[in-house]
């Protein structure tokens, strides 16, 4: 029997890491073992083992009840197996004396003299050895039953062969005997020659001898019954020949019973045998009693308390744990046994009736534009600047840093591979210099990733912050922040998009919240948001164990006393200081007791705009482009001209 190994494998994972891999798992558990299963422990092989043991995938039995699908040490302690051999030293007897016999009569031809001083007959009453042709034959179950034989087979060293065989459960005996002949001295003048029967096992060897014969007779040879020889004759004597050929049926098997009788003896059995369903008193108040309040009285019913006349099936496991007569044979092992005839049944996942109320539109969607890609004009009443320009006279710095800000909108994308600026201020990506006085703004848009021939979208966020360092040119430093939040096999810095996909990693969207392209017809919420308050470390004031730690960028590992701790919080106040979050309008509706259905709506805008059933549909891309006119005072806000397809509301 194989046992299999514990070893842990590992799997390279997509993102580069490794994966551990259960070796041979556990396949079969809470399995019993009763005193007629014969099983024995490995390391003690006369110690037989009753009560619950599991399966490994590779055939390895251990004692315990197990836990479906995991792999754990192999004790050697702990192995047990079904003996497979003899029940006792008798069966082995009887296997090792049919070889015997099949080894000499078949290998030798004897005559018919010789024939008739091996067989038995009766006379004057007695079995006697040794008949004459008109001699009644006895017959035999088996050839090493008659008188001779029985003499023969008893000696030590048969006996020490049988033992052997028995101690060692060895079932397959094919190979380990054989007949050997060996010349003896000569006698009276005449050639004699010793049959002897070996056997090998190993360094192990045992030899017999059977016969002697002495020129052309045998002595001292194995007796055999019934062996006979078929005489021809040229007559059939019709009067023998009726008292042997008996044409005369008679029917002498009683009636039979069906195999649904059989199956209905059984259930009445049962009902009767397994004895009154106790009480039970529900403690927990979960609606469910699980505390027998009779359960001494129950208990003294069953047949491994007192083998009284009209005792019960043993309830539980362990009420049988001292009775060897009924370990397996419970209510409880019953009960586990006929779990596994049926999964079906017991892992059937029921489909509910959602009850829940679909929800109805407050409102209609309304929006007005003049033209596609043309500008909306937002006035400022204040210096020209809309109120997150501002600047901060002490610091020179735009309040939209300072401050911080907030964007949120409702988003459907019809297309699986289109990409596009959702939300533009300025031109942060216009250069990737530090020192770059043209690059201004944020930008939150939508990228598409393909990986192993499915596309992912993905949300970013990219901020053009400042610095308080001036370079050697008199140029201020700036740095680009982004909302990447790193994740197992993706470091954080070393992936950083700055506008375009990084090629080198082709799971660079596993980074950034992501958006199903499965679903053209689902609407989502995104909230992107730039908070200044957050600290957010550089590579080297990154802890290792952090550079690739989601929860980490997030805002939700805190730090104690200088010591960052694994644990969970809202806001650890460090991280990243960029982050987007998506709910879909199915999990929004979900979340308040809805069910969700396509959100329809109406527009109002100009006859210019192509109008395509009860929804509108822009064939352009809505990158907001806020540029400041000094001229007329005005701030304008450019569509995009990018090939991105909004579905507007």
């Amino acid at each position: 029997m194989a046992y299999g190994n514990t070893s842990q494998g590992e799997a390279q994972g997509e993102a580069g890491g490794t994966e551990s891999t259960v070796v041979n798992p556990i396949v079969e558990v809470n399995l019993q073992a009763t005193a007629d299963d014969r099983f024995f422990f490995q390391s003690n092989v006369e110690e037989q083992y009753i009560g619950p043991y599991h399966r490994h995938e590779d055939g390895t039995l251990m004692i315990g009840v197990g836990v479906l699908g995991i792999g754990h040490e192999l004790k050697p302690d702990e192995i047990i197996f079904k003996k497979i051999g003899d029940e006792d030293i008798k069966e082995t007897r009887e296997r090792v004396s049919d070889i015997f016999y099949k080894l000499w009569f078949q290998s030798n031809t004897l005559s018919d003299s010789e024939l008739l001083s091996l067989q038995t007959t009766i006379r004057d009453g007695i079995k006697q050895t040794g008949r004459g042709e008109d001699e009644p034959l006895v017959f035999y179950k088996k050839d090493r039953n008659t008188l001779e034989s029985r003499k023969d087979l008893q000696g030590d060293t048969f006996e020490q062969i049988c033992q052997y065989i028995f101690d060692n459960n060895i079932i397959n005996l094919e190979g380990l005997f054989y007949l050997e002949s060996v010349p003896g001295p000569i006698t009276d003048g005449q050639e004699v020659t010793k049959y002897k029967i070996n056997f090998v096992h190993g360094t192990v060897g045992y030899q017999i001898e059977i016969a002697n014969k002495v020129g052309d007779t045998f002595t001292d040879v194995l007796n055999l019954s019934q062996l006979t020889k078929p005489k021809t004759a040229s007559r059939i004597n019709p009067e023998k020949a009726r008292e042997v050929l008996d044409t005369n049926i008679f029917e002498l098997l009683p009636n039979q019973t069906t195999r649904q009788d059989t199956i209905n003896s059984f259930f009445n059995q049962f009902n009767e045998l397994i004895g009154p369903k106790p009480a039970f008193d529900d403690v927990d108040g979960d609606g469910v009693g699980e505390v027998a309040t009779n359960f001494e009285s129950d208990e003294q019913s069953r047949i491994s308390y007192e083998n009284q006349r009209n005792a019960y099936i043993t309830r539980l496991d362990n009420q049988a744990e001292g009775n060897t007569n009924n370990q397996g044979k419970t209510l409880e092992s019953m009960r586990n046994k006929l779990n596994t005839y049926l999964g079906d049944v017991d892992n059937v996942i029921d489909t509910l009736e959602d009850t829940r109320p679909e929800y109805e539109n407050i409102s209609e969607g309304f929006l007005r534009i003049r033209k596609p890609n043309q500008a909306i004009i937002l006035r400022s009443p204040n210096n020209n600047e809309l109120e997150f320009q501002k600047i901060n006279s002490d610091t020179g710095k735009p309040s939209f840093l300072e401050d911080g800000f907030t964007i949120t909108m409702w988003v459907k994308f019809l297309s699986k591979t289109s990409e596009g600026t959702l939300f533009n201020f300025g031109n942060p990506l216009n250069s990737n210099s530090q020192e770059s006085g043209d690059s201004y703004g944020f930008r939150l848009d939508t990228k598409v990733n393909e990986y192993e021939g499915k596309n992912y979208r993905y949300i970013r966020l990219v901020v053009r912050d400042w610095t308080n360092t001036t370079m050697s040119g008199g140029n201020r430093m700036y740095r680009i922040r982004d909302n990447n939040f790193g994740t197992q096999g993706i470091n954080r810095f070393d992936h950083r998009s700055f506008g375009t996909n990084v090629t080198s990693q082709p799971q660079i969207h596993k980074a950034f919240p992501q958006i199903s392209t499965d679903d053209l017809d689902e609407w989502y919420f995104i909230c992107a948001t730039f908070n200044p308050n957050i600290v957010e470390p550089d590579y080297n004031d990154t802890l290792p164990m952090f550079r690739q730690n989601t929860q980490y960028w997030l805002n939700h590992m805190t730090r104690i006393d200088g010591q960052i701790l694994p644990q969970i919080v809202s806001n650890s106040g460090e991280g990243a200081k960029c982050k987007v979050e998506i709910i879909s309008r199915s999990e929004l509706l979900n979340a308040r007791g809805y069910i969700g259905k396509p959100l329809t709506v109406s527009s109002k805008l100009e006859d210019s705009i192509d109008i395509q059933s009860d929804s509108i549909n822009i064939q352009s891309s809505f990158t907001y482009e806020i540029i400041n006119n000094q001229e007329n005072n005005e701030t304008t806000v450019n569509l995009p001209t990018s090939s991105f397809q909004y579905q507007i509301v």
